[in-house]
């Protein structure tokens, strides 16, 4: 039987099967033990800051890979067990750390100092900084979600559900129902009537799990199913715009059918700090 293919070149098979596998860690994860979550997040920002920092470097952009890792991991739990102030104390200090890497990387190479010289060591600190802000920071704010005492696993299982899904039916209805292109100088791929189906499939899972999981009102789980949807859409977007500037299909080929790490948690950086600030205007 020959093997069904998405358009693009993807094994439609192959994707369904690598997410509901990885569906199927993530819900062990935050329902069985909810800091066994912590454990996951850590291996996919320390799996995604190596291919980000290995796609920059396509460009010249040089990131130093093992440190970046090495930080991405630390913020995770710093953040669960510390709270704001050490989220943001751990992730200013390692991009200084990675900055100073850096800084005795070229004076241990002994670079001639020039203005060519100057500038690109100033592109290397920025990405430094890109990276930390990007990706362990942004997710980290999934770790204030979870360190809430009473529903803080609710929390992370709704925002990364509605996001997911947002995520998976714009990616399939686009692909079967799609004819108008969103943007197609940024991701050709994306349609209107994924899009669509995002705001649909989205709103319902966010609104559904405020009502009956977490027992809020119906009115935040549509300004929450709002904040998500614009979050996962921006994340998507510019995930699609980092890796054309890159010229880059996936950031690697880690999942089948999906790509790389990155290319999963796309969505889900921006809808972690989108979730985070619904939850301490509505909630505290």
């Amino acid at each position: 039987m020959s093997e069904v293919k998405a358009p693009g070149g993807r094994s439609l098979s192959k994707s369904v099967a690598v997410g509901l596998f990885l569906a199927g860690i993530f819900l062990a994860s935050i329902l069985v033990y909810k800091e066994l979550f912590i454990l996951l997040a850590i291996v996919a920002t320390a799996i995604g800051a190596w291919e980000l920092s290995t796609a920059l470097r396509i460009k010249g952009w040089y990131v130093p890979r093992v440190p970046a890792v090495v930080g991405s991991v630390i913020i995770m739990p710093a953040t669960y067990y510390g709270g704001p102030v050490v989220q943001w104390l751990v992730s200013l200090g390692i991009v200084a750390a990675l900055i100073l890497w850096r800084t005795v990387h070229l004076l241990w190479e002994r670079r001639k100092a020039n203005f060519q010289t100057f500038l690109r060591t100033i592109r290397d600190f920025g990405a430094a900084a890109f990276l930390v802000i990007y990706l362990p920071l942004s997710l980290s704010f999934s770790m204030l979600l979870l360190r809430r005492p009473e529903d803080g696993a609710y929390w992370v299982l709704t925002f990364v559900a509605t996001a997911a899904l947002i995520d998976s039916a714009g990616y399939l209805f686009g692909r079967v129902f799609g004819k108008h292109k969103l943007a197609p100088g940024v991701s050709p791929k994306k349609t209107w009537e994924g899009l669509l189906a995002s705001i649909v499939i989205g709103s319902a899972t966010a609104i559904s799990l405020t009502v009956f999981l977490l027992q809020g009102p119906w009115w935040v789980g549509v300004i929450l199913a709002a904040g998500i949807i614009l979050a996962a859409v921006f994340g998507d977007l510019a995930e699609s715009l980092i890796k054309r500037d890159l010229g880059v299909k996936d950031m690697s080929k880690l999942l089948p059918g999906h790509g790389g790490m990155m290319d999963r948690l796309d969505s889900l950086l921006p809808s972690a700090l989108m979730t985070y600030l619904v939850v301490v205007v509505f909630f505290g």
